[in-house]
């Protein structure tokens, strides 16, 4: 039986290329960012230790704060620090270190160099000590002015500058100018690049642009020969009880997880769509062997009836699965490879990454194999079993293929998998059970499977012979054939949009969410803000933002009523709830640390919002509130209705509230607003914001300017223009244009996704051109006769494209009747949890468009098998049997 099965892949491989493609790709899709990703966390892991090698202890302070994916920000420490830690044993030397991100890089172009969504741009003070210090100086001499600095070269490539130039540095002091005197790099020769920007700064210059006065964001130290990093660490901590003390060893590998978990996010993100494109090809193989078996219906009989046993066929098939999943991982984990070294090049402009081909991983081959041989014999095992289940007399009288396709069996099973799927939706979106988004998913699936597959074939029929009835009147021959083709074997129609129907599921929704957020934002802009203006700054960095002057200008310009400032931070709120869902997530892993521990208490982390309480107020429509603005006083904050009523707080409350500057604070709740409209639950006038939060996050971040009544606001304008035309990264925006900033970093987002699901919808195009290649070889004879009785290659050729229009249309009809109803029921959820904000849209010129795309698409995937069949010799075809 295993020569049966490698004979049959043999003498049908070319039916089993276009199957084995699918798998090909969505196993390189997966392979390759597994790859990527070991390649990339050894980079950065190399590039990070050989950074940090110099160094043997750190000390910090214990007062940090949880910005989220693992990134923390401590408090500062004190310059005076520095002399104790110098006078420990076993210390050679000891440096302060500013680390921040309190500065943006400018080109010689004007603009901002980087983006939000890539490596961040540091501000550093060069240290005079050469283990110490971060990376080697490769051209030029450090800083040793004020007004001087030095740019790691990549950096200093990207921007246009070179050493003697004057840069450009923006920070909210403001734009300034700097001498470039020097260029570095990191590792022990200074040639690799690290993807940050790099700057560095004498240590007063840089102290002023990370508001550090007199202050370090933590003291790295050098041991003594002969002293280890553990001796070290535990003298250290026991000369500074106050502060925490951590390995030079443990520092680094601290920032290498920070780093890592960005890259594990994002290949996770890019891993699931490669779990799609699978998906996808499951419905492709099931339909490829559907067709194939039912084709070897005699032979498999003639095999039965010589005395194979049913086992031995069912084995045969399942053989044949496995030989073409083996071959496909292989040259899947082939291809994986070739898009990781693609992949790498890319990534090799933005940071230095190992040379030569990327490293196959253990992971990475386990994954091709068990992944690309389970998903071809999971899909090839039904229509194995399938036909074991003809008895050999039936099956050598009759070579027709299976066309049932209504079943009570069928109904049964599929109205079981629908009320399934759509129970385990609505868990899912009520947020029930350990993990809700795993009960979505498994909802998803199933309901999925039970439209797409189950039930599908009950309405592929009608819908087939439905989309073509009004070509169908007079004479027209081809329309009527296409259709009835297409109803003749509704299962297998079904099962070939099916794989069409999920990727067109995903596009659909996310399409109706994005044009429903972007409404949202716009809905809720122009609702609820009654500002002319917005100052806004495109940076996301802690630290930069609006110049601190800027509010104050804005006041003074005529015809200005208000100018209210906003200001954002993290803090943890530490009350018997928070704690009580800090206690209920899993235990962070312990870390081992010298000297005072982690100060921050147990508790929820989230943002904040620093606002003047009147004029926030007075431009920000929130709804209905307890309390007034008035009431907004020192030592006080105000919060959104249902986190309040969720925590149990009521007016008067103290809450306990963690920063990482002040510690624990008790703070009043003296207003509720209904409505959260400037994008923030929690709002602290400014007194308590600056009194509590660290001087990075002292910072206005978005100004909202409301003109007089009848002023000119085209000259406001100007004005406000020139008040922020030094700072690149600001901007002034009417409501339109501030609301069109809020979603422009989505529909980066969406160009993304839209892409990586363009590979679900070829592998589904690659299904429908197999299956009607497929279709084509089987109907040999009968195609031969329409020809005999006067059909035209063109006519013949139309009504195999025809055919391949229905199964895409009937598919993307499918798929965006789903994804309609998956986006509802999310849209529900989100506007039970904020009504009145969320705005329900459906984007009918998108669905328009990718319907109109998808019936192209079928035209496209069906042009290969239409010019093959339309070239049959007419004598041949009318012979075969």
């Amino acid at each position: 039986m295993f020569r049966v099965a490698l004979k049959d892949i043999l003498a049908r491989k070319r039916r089993l290329v276009t199957t084995g493609l699918a798998i090909i790709l969505g196993i390189a899709f997966l392979t390759g960012t597994q790859v990527l990703s070991g390649v990339l966390k050894e980079s950065i892991e190399s590039l990070i230790g050989t950074s940090y090698e110099g160094i043997d202890a750190v000390v910090r302070s214990p007062e940090e704060q949880d910005l989220g994916f693992g990134q923390k920000i401590r408090s500062p420490i004190p310059e005076a620090l520095v002399t104790q830690v110098d006078e420990v044993s076993g210390v050679r030397k000891a440096l302060g270190v500013v680390e921040t991100t309190s500065a943006q890089l400018v080109g010689t172009n004007g603009k901002i160099v980087g983006s939000n969504f890539g490596p961040p741009t540091l501000v550093y003070n060069w240290l005079d000590d050469p283990l110490l210090q971060v990376g080697k100086l490769t051209e030029g001499r450090i800083p040793t002015e004020t007004t001087e600095m030095v740019l790691d070269f990549t950096s200093a490539k990207d921007a246009g500058y070179k050493v003697g130039d004057q840069v450009t540095v923006s920070s909210q002091k403001g734009s300034e100018k700097f001498n470039l005197v020097g260029l570095m790099g990191l590792g022990k020769d200074g040639t690799l690049a690290g993807g940050a920007k790099m700057m560095f700064f004498t240590t007063p210059t840089a102290q002023r642009l990370a508001q550090l006065p007199a202050q370090f964001n933590y003291i790295a130290v050098a041991a003594q020969e002969g002293t280890s990093q553990e001796v070290l660490a535990t003298g250290l901590a026991a000369a500074l009880p106050d502060a925490q003390v951590v390995t030079g060893e443990k520092f680094t590998r601290e920032n290498q997880k920070s780093v890592s978990q960005f890259v594990d996010i994002l290949t996770t993100f890019v891993s699931v769509f490669g779990y799609v494109a699978l998906f996808v090809a499951c419905f492709i193989i099931y339909n490829t062997f559907s067709i194939l078996v039912a084709q070897r219906t005699r032979e498999t009989a003639l095999l039965r009836a010589i005395g194979a046993k049913r086992k031995q066929v069912l084995l045969a098939i399942v053989l044949e699965a496995v030989l073409v999943g083996l071959v496909a991982s292989v040259l899947g984990l082939i291809g994986g490879v070739a898009l990781a070294w693609v992949l790498k090049a890319f990534v090799g402009t933005l940071f230095t990454v190992q040379s030569g081909l990327p490293t196959l991983t253990t992971s990475a081959i386990a994954t091709a194999f068990i992944v690309g041989i389970g998903v071809t014999v999971l899909s090839g095992l039904v229509p194995a079993w399938r036909s074991t289940k003809v008895p050999p007399i039936a099956a050598l009288s009759d070579v027709a293929v299976d066309r049932s396709s209504v079943s009570r069996s069928r109904i049964i099973w599929g109205t079981l998998f629908l009320v399934g799927g759509t129970a385990l939706l609505g868990l899912g979106l009520a947020d029930a059970g350990p993990n809700p988004l795993v009960l979505f998913g498994l909802g998803a699936v199933l309901f999925l499977v039970s439209v797409a597959v189950i039930l599908g074939p009950l309405i592929a029929a009608p819908f087939s012979r439905f989309l073509v009835w009004p070509f169908t009147r007079g004479t027209a021959i081809t329309p009527r054939l296409a259709g009835e083709n297409a109803a003749r074997n509704p299962r297998r129609t079904a099962a070939t949009a099916a794989a069409l129907t999920i990727g067109v599921t995903l596009v659909t929704l996310i399409a109706v969410m994005a044009s429903s957020i972007k409404a949202s934002v716009e809905s809720t802009v122009n609702s609820t803000i009654s500002a002319d203006f917005v100052i806004n700054s495109s940076t996301f960095s802690i630290g930069t933002g609006i110049p601190t002057t800027a509010v104050v200008e804005a006041r003074a310009v005529p015809g200005v009523a208000l100018a209210s400032p906003v200001r954002f931070a993290p803090f943890r709120l530490t009350d018997s709830y928070s704690q009580q869902q800090a206690a209920a997530k899993p235990a962070k892993e312990q870390q081992s640390l010298l000297g005072a521990g982690d100060a921050a208490p147990p508790g929820e982390d989230t943002f904040m919002l620093g606002v003047e309480p009147t004029s926030y107020f007075e431009i920000n429509d929130v709804g209905t509130t307890a309390g007034s603005p008035k009431d907004l006083l020192p030592g006080t904050f105000a919060a959104e209705l249902k986190e309040a009523e969720k925590r149990g707080w009521k007016l008067g409350d103290k809450v306990p509230v963690y920063f990482a500057k002040t510690g624990v604070q008790e703070l009043e709740l003296a207003m509720t607003f209904e409505q959260n409209a400037g994008g923030g639950s929690y709002l602290l006038p400014l007194a308590t914001f600056e009194a509590n939060v660290l001087a990075l996050f002292n910072t206005d971040f978005i100004v909202y300017v409301k003109a007089e009544p009848g002023a000119d606001l085209a000259q406001v304008r100007k004005q406000l223009d020139e008040i922020v035309a030094d700072s690149p990264a600001i901007s002034v925006q009417d409501l339109g244009e501030y609301a069109d900033a809020q979603t422009a970093p989505f529909d980066t987002f969406l160009a993304v996704v839209y892409g990586l699901l363009g590979l679900a919808v070829i592998i589904a195009l690659i299904g429908i051109a197999n299956t009607l290649s497929l279709s084509v070889l089987e109907r040999t004879r009968e195609l031969g006769l329409l020809r005999a009785v006067g059909m035209s290659r063109k006519q013949l050729r139309h009504t195999v494209i025809g055919e391949s229009m229905i199964i895409a249309v009937f598919g993307t009809a499918i798929g965006l009747t789903i994804g309609i109803i998956f986006s509802f029921a999310l849209s529900v959820v989100i506007s039970a949890d904020s009504p009145g904000i969320f705005k329900y849209t459906l984007p009918v010129s998108q669905l328009v468009i990718i319907t109109l795309v998808a019936a192209l698409a079928g035209v496209l995937a069906a042009l290969g098998p239409a010019w093959r069949a339309s070239r049959l010799d007419v004598l041949k075809a009318v012979s075969s049997v």
